[in-house]
């Protein structure tokens, strides 16, 4: 399927200046990930101008959008560990056949998953303690958002097959543009602009819908026509030991996506005995998190595709240096955006709801948790050079730490003695521990 003489470019990582590399690629991700981010803010923003019962239900919807997200997330850190190991290797045919592969994997497992999510969603919130009055809201979202995930499940894993080779530029992007049509379209389905029906709450479902499957279309023309990283033949006889690698990195990693969502499940839960202020409040802070966090995540992308490519190469000591630097930045963007939001944590609620309870247990979140996130992003870079080297067990049971082992006894403990305050103290202490440890294991396994 690769267009004549096609071929993707060669982006060497293994010389040079590790630091510089590290900041060439993770600037665009840092950008494509806000981009994203902004949306999602944007999203929230309108949905709130509908009132506190919608926003309130979108509080519901976000930790099992998380749950979804993991499972693409995690194919994407499988594709993007097993092909940037083999890009370092020199074997490009190798890498479209896997690349193909990949995609394919990703269609199978994440329509599987929305019929499956389709299904039960109902039991599932109310589960969670959505109120007979947001079911309907929620019901409606949803089933129209099942619909887009595929698609942006093959962007998002089509991404990660050209970011296994250095190029974050075009990732970037692609994640800006998905982000643009978003942002552009959502008023117009949500409140009815022009000759457009206002669907409200489900305007905004059908908006990604619209956006996953417009990005996803030009993502796989680049693949195709343009680099020629896809194989042209789909289905072939190694196919299922392909898919065998790349889920010895993907599975662990997408249980380990889950373990956040489902945490964030019973959080909600705990949440919503304050009533539906405190769970509207929490998806307004998670939404503010996610933007002030995205540095992390990008340095962690960057970090992997250096570690997979030197991993390859046999670079051990470039990996190192990549990690320890990676983790410098983690500390200092964390100490930044700690200082932004503790000055701004007032007026940021009332941007999105002028409901007083809203804006206290938003601007109450905002003051705690923040102090935490250089530690929770020296964790993220930890696990995602983990992942680069084909050892997933140790991320997965690092992010098993943070959420199970210390995190909800500590949630429980602290909303029965200090209410919502001991929820968010009970994720200040857990991030700080968490990153520490990470650090001092990833040190440890490390090849010399």
């Amino acid at each position: 399927m690769a267009g004549p003489g096609a071929k993707a470019p060669h982006i060497s990582l293994l010389e040079g200046d590790v630091g510089a590399h590290l900041r060439r690629m993770a600037l665009p991700l840092t950008w494509g990930l806000m981009a994203m981010t902004l949306f999602r803010l944007a999203d929230t923003y309108f949905i709130s101008r509908l009132g506190t019962r919608y926003l309130a239900a979108i509080g519901f919807c976000i930790p099992v959008i998380m749950l979804f997200m993991g499972i693409i997330f995690g194919l994407s850190v499988g594709t993007s560990s097993v092909l940037s190991r083999i890009y370092g290797e020199g074997e490009m045919e190798k890498m479209r056949r896997t690349a193909t592969d990949a995609l394919s994997l990703a269609v199978l497992a994440i329509g599987v998953s929305c019929v499956a999510g389709f299904l039960g969603h109902s039991w599932i919130f109310r589960q969670m303690g959505a109120t007979p009055d947001l079911m309907p809201l929620i019901h409606k979202y949803m089933s129209i958002w099942y619909v887009g995930l595929p698609f942006l499940g093959m962007m998002i894993v089509g991404n990660a097959c050209i970011r296994a080779t250095g190029d974050t530029a075009f990732v970037s992007r692609m994640m800006s543009l998905l982000a643009l049509i978003n942002i552009v379209l959502d008023p117009f389905f949500i409140f009815g602009w022009g000759p457009f029906p206002e669907l409200k709450m489900a305007g905004a479902a059908v908006t990604h819908v619209v956006a996953n499957y417009i990005t996803s279309m030009i993502l796989l023309y680049e693949l195709i026509f343009r680099r020629g990283i896809l194989a042209p033949k789909i289905f072939h006889r190694g196919i299922f030991d392909s898919w065998k690698r790349i889920l010895h990195i993907a599975g662990p990693s997408v249980l380990s996506n889950q373990i956040a969502p489902i945490s964030a499940v019973i959080i909600t839960w705990l949440a919503a005995g304050f009533g539906k202020e405190a769970v509207a409040a929490l998806g307004v802070a998670s939404r503010v998190e996610v933007l002030s966090v995205m540095a992390f995540y990008a340095t962690g992308a960057s970090v992997s595709i250096f570690t997979g490519q030197n991993f390859g190469a046999g670079n051990y000591g470039r990996i190192r240096e990549a990690m320890e630097t990676g983790a410098r930045y983690a500390i200092l963007w964390g100490l930044f955006v700690a200082v932004v939001l503790w000055a701004f944590a007032e007026r940021i609620p009332l941007v999105f709801d002028k409901n007083p309870l809203v804006a206290a247990y938003t601007a109450q979140y905002l003051y705690w948790v923040p102090v935490s996130y250089g530690a929770m992003g020296t964790m993220v870079i930890c696990n995602a050079a983990l992942n680069a080297m084909g050892r997933p067990l140790p991320a997965t049971t690092l992010i098993l730490l943070k959420a199970v082992v210390i995190y909800l006894p500590l949630a429980f403990i602290g909303q029965a003695y200090m209410g919502f305050t001991g929820i968010l103290a009970a994720l200040v202490a857990t991030n700080m521990a968490v990153g520490l440890i990470s650090y001092v294991v990833n040190r440890s396994l490390v090849p010399s």
